[in-house]
């Protein structure tokens, strides 16, 4: 259920992504396409990461959703109304935003819908979960359309909208969660605790994510930024497909395999080996298309066989980065994962800023790349370091590597464009990675009795 509704939400997301591109002035989506990423980390930065926490609170403090919900949501008004009006404040003098009125609304629904979904998924409501998330996008999405029936939309309006569009989705499926308001500063703050190290994580990686477009812009413009994000929308589809599912799922999954014989060692193992053939069986088939799938987003745009190439990979990279976080999940280890970003973040920084000023959004697109290997090479480290578990990395990185060079030999060998030579392509494609797949799986070993417990 997961994986299918974000596969929907994620087409429409590439749908709403093209009414905005022709909707907007190249200008603008440029601007729309710096400003839109960051919308979701600020509404999680306003809920200082309690929503981290309802997992913990439901599945290990054994509190019921109703009052975890009612006691989240009440007990947070006044730090996420003081931030909100800092982000205000910030846009106004700083940035001297025109429409700071919609982005503040599109940050406070995006923070009620995140602590809706969080609740859901942490409940394991994989059906209202998904219908909530499906509802969001629609409705967005038919807003947008009958705004551009009636003229060009400008960056304002597209905050207001989804800001608007969220707040209304969000409201209506709090009656799911029944949350039962009540005010516990306590519970609140040892919420904040667990959850604000796993926030700073993940506002770091939000900032990493953006690192690579900020220098498209200063030396290449705003209207590459435009282009070069188009491509990052068309990696999304992975990352909808795959890393949003996982992630949603794996956190729980994880807290009931600890108790298994292994403490989910196999398990754990096992689900990183998956992942890795499915993010690259996934991967092969949205860069072999590109010059179909990227033109149905954005007519008339040439796909970068390197930029998109990149992009996928750094999505790769950030799936294989949850899947061997194991021990920094753990209550008093949350902290490590802040660090483990950073020093990402910081090779994001680096790497752009060497490789962006002479080759432009191809430096860009490597620099996002060399971070996101950096990313699961530190976590994967750290993790260990917690709880000891040998994952296959050799024979993942010899899949990876096979993989990739089919899939550049498959590229090369096809001449003729179109829905026959696609078709082929992708026989093939499933052909080898199968069978590249079944060996990575095959090398998977139960952990050795020498293999330290945690």
């Amino acid at each position: 259920m997961y994986g299918a509704a974000t596969g929907v939400a994620a087409v429409l997301t590439l749908v709403q992504t093209r009414v905005l591109w022709g909707g907007l002035t190249p200008a603008d989506f440029g601007m729309w396409a710096l400003v839109d990423p960051i919308l979701t980390p600020l509404a999680a930065l306003v809920l200082f990461g309690i929503d981290h926490a309802m997992v913990k609170m439901l599945h290990m403090d054994r509190m019921p959703l109703p009052v975890v919900a009612g006691l989240l949501l009440v007990s947070t008004l006044p730090a996420t109304t003081l931030c909100l009006a800092a982000i205000g404040l910030i846009a106004e003098a700083i940035f001297h935003s025109a429409w700071t009125n919609a982005l503040l609304l599109a940050v406070a629904g995006e923070a009620l819908i995140l602590m809706t979904l969080t609740g859901l998924r942490a409940s394991s409501a994989s059906g209202p979960f998904g219908a909530v998330l499906v509802s969001r996008n629609l409705l967005y999405l038919v807003v947008l359309l009958i705004l551009r029936e009636q003229g060009p939309i400008s960056v304002n309006m597209a905050f207001l909208t989804r800001g608007a569009c969220v707040f209304a989705v969000s409201l209506a499926a709090l009656a799911i969660l029944r949350p039962q308001p009540r005010f516990d500063r306590a519970v609140y703050l040892d919420a904040v605790r667990y959850g604000f190290p796993l926030l700073l994580t993940t506002f770091i990686y939000a900032l990493m994510d953006m690192t690579d477009r900020w220098f498209v812009a200063g030396f290449s413009g705003v209207v590459a930024v435009g282009t070069y994000t188009l491509h990052l929308k068309t990696a999304a589809i992975m990352a909808q497909a795959i890393v949003v599912p996982f992630g949603l799922w794996f956190p729980t999954e994880r807290f009931k395999r600890l108790n298994d014989i292994d403490q989910g060692r196999l398990f754990f193992r096992r689900s990183a080996a998956a992942l890795s053939v499915i993010c690259a069986y996934v991967s092969g088939i949205v860069w072999l298309g590109r010059d179909i799938l990227l033109p149905l987003i954005a007519p008339g745009v040439v796909a970068s066989p390197l930029v998109l190439g990149c992009c996928l990979g750094s999505v790769t990279c950030l799936a294989l980065s949850h899947a061997v976080n194991v021990g920094m999940l753990m209550p008093g280890h949350t902290g490590k994962n802040v660090t483990c970003t950073a020093m990402a973040a910081a090779a994001a920084v680096a790497a752009a800023a060497i490789l962006t000023p002479p080759f432009g959004p191809d430096g860009a697109a490597i620099s996002r790349l060399l971070a996101g290997l950096v990313l699961v090479g530190v976590t994967a480290l750290s993790s260990h370091r917690v709880f000891r578990i040998t994952f296959p990395f050799v024979g993942m990185l010899m899949y990876f590597a096979a993989s990739t060079i089919t899939a550049v030999a498959i590229d090369g060998a096809s001449n003729t464009p179109g829905l026959l030579s696609a078709t082929v392509e992708l026989v093939v494609w499933t052909a080898v990675t199968g069978f590249l797949g079944g060996f990575l799986w095959n090398s998977v070993r139960a952990p050795t009795c020498n293999e330290a417990v945690s």
